[in-house]
């Protein structure tokens, strides 16, 4: 699975109001205010699996996605790590088109991502993080900034065959929800790669998947929702 920059659209509202006889007035009650911050939310992330679907010339496409915390800890680059599970597969009509699952290893208390493995459609590679920036504890709309960057490997070689950088910015979205966005975007095997997982995330921080833009082979970008 490539991956692809997500566009983030996001929607204004209007009220209309009427003026009535007799210096009265009626109208339409003003729309919410959209909400402006909230708490970042807790990392790593739980996203239990989540259908998405996409429609390209007439045919709708399935997603299935999933963030899952893994019990205990392993080994990654000399180091103790906890780690999670993210999968998405996309098909159409019964059909798998595409797939990844990839194993994310990170430090807790704070939490500090260190790199990931990753099988892409059965091709796997390794990635290790060379920097990381953490989220700001509050998340304010019109904030954005780096996450992190890194090189890819393939595994048990130490020749770097890619890189990726990953950006995050926090939109309006609505009265109870901003949204946060992971972008990464860099090269593999001297071909461009990106992608974008959208979230909700509500004053107190929780989390909820929105989209997730992927490039299936022969179909191009496609965003999941």
């Amino acid at each position: 699975m490539q991956r692809i920059r997500n566009v983030i659209v996001t929607a204004a509202l209007a009220a209309a109001a009427a003026c009535g006889g007799g210096g009265g007035g009626s109208g339409m009650p003003s729309p919410m205010p959209s909400l402006k911050s909230a708490a970042a939310p807790g990392q790593p992330y739980t996203i239990p699996s989540s259908q998405l679907t996409a429609t390209y010339n007439g045919v709708t496409y399935t997603a299935v996605y999933s963030e899952t915390p893994n019990n205990g800890t392993v080994m990654f680059d000399n180091q103790l790590a906890h780690s999670s599970t993210v999968t998405i597969s996309v098909s159409a009509n019964g059909a798998q088109l595409a797939t990844q699952t990839s194993t994310v290893y990170y430090l807790e208390n704070p939490y500090n991502p260190l790199g990931l493995t990753e099988t892409t459609n059965g091709t796997s590679y390794e990635f290790l993080y060379t920097s990381t920036n953490p989220l700001p504890t509050t998340l304010t709309v019109g904030d954005s900034g780096p996450l992190g960057s890194g090189n890819y490997y393939v595994p048990g070689s130490q020749v770097p065959v890619g890189s990726l950088t990953e950006t995050y910015s926090v939109t309006a979205r609505d009265a109870t929800t901003v949204m946060l966005s992971v972008m990464a975007s860099g090269t593999l095997n001297d071909t461009a790669v990106s992608d974008t997982v959208n979230y909700s995330v509500d004053a107190m921080g929780n989390i909820t998947l929105v989209s997730v833009v992927v490039t299936v082979p022969g179909l191009g970008t496609l965003t999941f929702s």
